[in-house]
């Protein structure tokens, strides 16, 4: 017999997952803003979007980040720059589907550039302008990375937020959600690695609908799919959890 309907939602309100941090689209070419119009110097400049040359010097960046080793220029990025555009990977057509490979060989070209131990002997405000960028790059690898965090980015920027209180009215998914934890609580090994299988497949079927949603700008019937994603991948960190343990 299930737990009582209230435990049971309570309990898989536990697997939900903190959204990413909402962000604004940006464009493919850069504007410096800094409080000295016309200086050279990197100190409290800001761009909002980025281009393929040194603002400062005219030499082809080694990457999509405004930093050139060989001038020393390096300038913080605007909010309003996507995390696509910091780790130099295409939003259109569609901003859901990401090359993981590239996506981490661009994050790691992105942290040797700007990691803050590169510009350790450089001037203060290139030291304060390292560590921003190499944050802005970490948060952009970590959102991106996740199919779960991406969706949630992707959301924010067209204005769907996914709340902590955000369930689902699907009362038999809920059911099954608290039948699967019951098992993985109770199951042995081998039970446990067949629940893991079978999550897995679920949570494929279900980036393939929202990568089609996504397509369709459909925004309102992604939202209810990533909620039901976050559920899932609540499902899968509880798992390897109880593997952990044995």
């Amino acid at each position: 017999m299930f737990r009582s309907f209230l435990l049971r939602v309570s309990t898989v309100a536990q697997v939900t997952h903190r959204a990413s941090s909402l962000l604004a689209p940006s464009s493919r070419y850069a504007r410096v803003l800094s409080d000295q119009a016309g200086s050279s110097s990197s100190r409290h400049s800001v761009v909002t979007s980025l281009t393929k040359t040194c603002p400062s010097c005219g030499a082809v960046l080694p990457t999509a980040l405004p930093v050139c080793p060989n001038c020393n220029y390096i300038a913080r990025i605007h909010d309003s720059v996507s995390y696509h555009d910091i780790l130099g990977l295409p939003y259109e057509p569609n901003p859901f589907v990401v090359d993981r490979t590239l996506l981490k060989r661009r994050f790691l070209e992105a942290q040797r550039v700007s990691h803050p131990d590169a510009w350790a002997t450089k001037g203060e405000s290139q030291r304060d302008a390292s560590l921003h960028v190499s944050n802005a790059v970490n948060a952009a690898y970590k959102a991106l990375s996740s199919p779960l965090h991406r969706i949630e980015y992707i959301l924010q920027r067209n204005g769907f937020n996914i709340e902590e209180v955000d369930q689902l009215e699907d009362l038999e998914f809920i059911s099954e959600i608290m039948e699967v934890r019951e098992e993985i609580e109770a199951g042995d090994i081998e039970r446990i690695h067949a629940l893991e299988e079978d999550n897995h497949n679920k949570i494929r079927e279900v980036q393939s609908k929202i990568e089609k949603l996504v397509a369709e700008k459909n925004w309102d019937e992604a939202k209810a799919v990533a909620v039901r994603l976050k559920y899932m991948q609540g499902i899968a960190d509880a798992i390897k959890q109880r593997l952990d343990h044995l």
